[in-house]
C-alpha cells in the first residue's frame, strides 16, 4: 500500500514537469471589435410601381424578380376547390395577363388583416401587391403570402400614382 501511494505521490508531483514538454496551447482568437453586419437579401424590386393600367407588358420581363404592382382589383376568383384565391385585374381574355394569387394555407393570416375577408376588401379597389413575379401557363403573376404584401390604396393616391401619406390626428 505504501509502494502505491508513494508512486501516486510522485506522478502527481511530476505532472506539471511532463506538462512543460507539451507545445504551448493555441492562444484563443480574439473576438471581433464589431458585430458583423447582418445579411440581406438585395432587392431588385423597382423604385416605382409598376401601373398596370399602363404597363402590364413590363411584367414578362420580370419573372423571377422582385416587384411592386398597382393595380385595380376587378374581380376575386375562387374555384370550387378553394384551394386558391386569385385577384383579377383585368375582365374578360385578358384576366389572365396578371394575377395575384393566395394560396389556401396562406388566407387564413390575410383574411385576418383584412377584416375577415380580403376578397371583399379589395374588390374594386385599387391595390399595391409586392413580391416575386411567377410565371404560371405563360403569365405573369405574384404569389401573395403574407398580408405585407398587399396594400389598399387610398382612392387620391391610386389616381396620382403614389401612395398617400397618413397624416397624424391633431389632438
Amino acid at each position: 500500500m505504501r509502494i502505491a501511494l508513494s508512486l501516486l505521490a510522485t506522478l502527481l508531483l511530476a505532472a506539471p514537469l511532463f506538462a512543460a514538454d507539451a507545445p504551448p496551447a493555441p492562444a484563443p482568437t480574439p473576438a471581433p471589435s464589431s458585430p458583423a453586419p447582418p445579411a440581406t437579401k438585395p432587392t431588385t424590386a423597382p423604385a416605382t410601381p409598376i401601373d398596370l393600367a399602363t404597363e402590364k407588358d413590363k411584367l414578362k420581363g420580370l419573372i423571377g424578380q422582385e416587384a411592386a404592382v398597382r393595380g385595380k382589383v376587378v374581380d376575386v376568383f375562387v374555384p370550387r376547390s378553394g384551394s386558391v384565391t386569385i385577384l383579377n385585374f383585368f375582365a374578360g381574355a385578358e384576366r389572365r395577363d396578371f394575377n395575384a394569387v393566395i394560396d389556401k394555407a396562406n388566407l387564413e393570416a390575410i383574411n385576418a388583416a383584412f377584416s375577415g375577408d380580403v376578397a371583399a376588401a379589395v374588390k374594386d379597389q385599387t391595390v399595391l401587391v409586392t413580391g416575386t413575379v411567377s410565371e404560371y401557363r405563360g403569365n405573369p403573376q405574384i404569389k401573395i403570402e403574407k398580408p405585407e404584401q398587399l396594400k389598399i390604396e387610398p382612392a387620391a393616391a391610386a389616381k396620382e400614382g403614389k401612395p398617400k401619406e397618413e397624416k397624424p390626428a391633431e389632438k
